[in-house]
């Protein structure tokens, strides 16, 4: 099924896609593709579904490859994703995958989402091109995505190849999206090769930069743990010939260092120390956390990535300045003990 969308099209959907919903670094679909194989299709339509944030439960009934459904009412049916190369007119070659899509739907996101039964009509054949499936399914279940958002564009299927695209499967996609044979070759989506080429650029360049900010913030997380673990030592140093001098009190103290000393002794002056250790390495902890769970980003997220780059930043000039006093405070007190 050829189109005369432009790019520019493409292009405003990916951005307004990403505004609502942000990009997902790629899913490993070796997983997917496993269960599949072994038959095991519930399973891995379900690691699908977990991909694009559907906590659901899957009922599937297997139907003969050349099934049609006679009631077509609330329903998506991918065989007619499938065209040939030769003619370019709708393809029977292709996996079914029928969802249904019940009267009432949860929303997006709510508790009631989780476990949420839906029925789902699968092609015997769903085995032989695992890539093929898991692309025809993660098409269908953005269909369903939309409906629970009650989405203007539920129904619009080049939103939805984008979607799921946007949402971790780029990859399956480009494995899944044609199979080519000895006599003619099947395309599967609505994109036309070069449609798909540019809508992949244009998702993999956000991806990219985000991406490239997560790993500055990765990068600035390693230095201010190195500056942390530094000072936390340097400030154990301190504390170490501070008990020296407090069980040597009759050590004599030098005029220029009497009054310094003296600070040092001030139960604030330690509180302050160790609060702030304490701030940094609980800041640390956070981002730390932050990493590990992020691969999907949002605005919201890329915005929080911003605001913790920033902040480590002036943890670094503050570790800095604090350990050379801390250099400082035990230059001088190395000359009592």
């Amino acid at each position: 099924m050829e189109n005369e969308i432009p790019n520019e099209y493409i292009e405003n959907v990916i951005n307004e896609l990403y505004n609502f919903f942000g990009v997902k670094e790629f899913i490993d679909g070796r997983k997917i593709f496993s269960l599949i194989k072994k038959g095991e299709i519930k399973e891995g339509v379900k690691l699908i579904a977990h991909q694009l944030g559907l906590p659901i439960d899957i009922n599937i009934t297997f139907v003969p490859d050349r099934y049609r459904s006679l009631d077509n009412l609330n329903q998506f049916q991918s065989t007619h994703l499938a065209r040939t190369s030769q003619n370019g007119s709708l393809g029977n070659e292709g996996i079914i995958a029928q969802i249904s899509i019940p009267d009432y739907l949860p929303f997006y996101g709510t508790r009631e989402m989780n476990n949420y039964p839906i029925n789902a009509k699968i092609s015997q054949n769903c085995k032989k091109n695992p890539a093929v499936f898991s692309m025809v399914m993660a098409h269908e279940l953005s269909h369903f995505l939309l409906y629970s958002l009650r989405h203007p564009e539920k129904n619009n299927e080049f939103y939805t190849d984008l979607l799921a695209m946007m949402l971790g499967f780029q990859n399956i996609f480009k494995k899944g999206r044609k199979i080519r044979g000895i006599i003619k070759s099947i395309t599967y989506g609505y994109f036309t090769d070069e449609q798909f080429v540019f809508a992949l650029k244009k998702i993999n360049l956000l991806l990219k930069e985000n991406k490239k900010k997560k790993k500055l913030l990765l990068k600035k997380f390693k230095k201010v743990s190195k500056s942390v673990l530094k000072y936390e030592k340097k400030l154990f140093e301190f504390k170490k010939f501070l008990e020296y001098l407090t069980k040597n009190i009759n050590k004599k103290i030098l005029q220029e260092d009497d009054k310094k000393i003296g600070v040092f002794f001030q139960p604030e002056y330690m509180d302050e120390l160790e609060l702030f250790l304490q701030e940094c390495k609980e800041k640390l902890k956070t981002i730390q956390s932050f990493l590990k769970e992020i691969s999907h980003y949002t605005p919201q997220k890329v915005n929080q990535l911003a605001i913790y780059i920033n902040e480590l930043k002036t943890y670094t000039k503050n570790l800095k300045f604090k350990v050379f006093c801390l250099q400082q405070n035990v230059k001088i007190l190395k000359k009592y003990c």
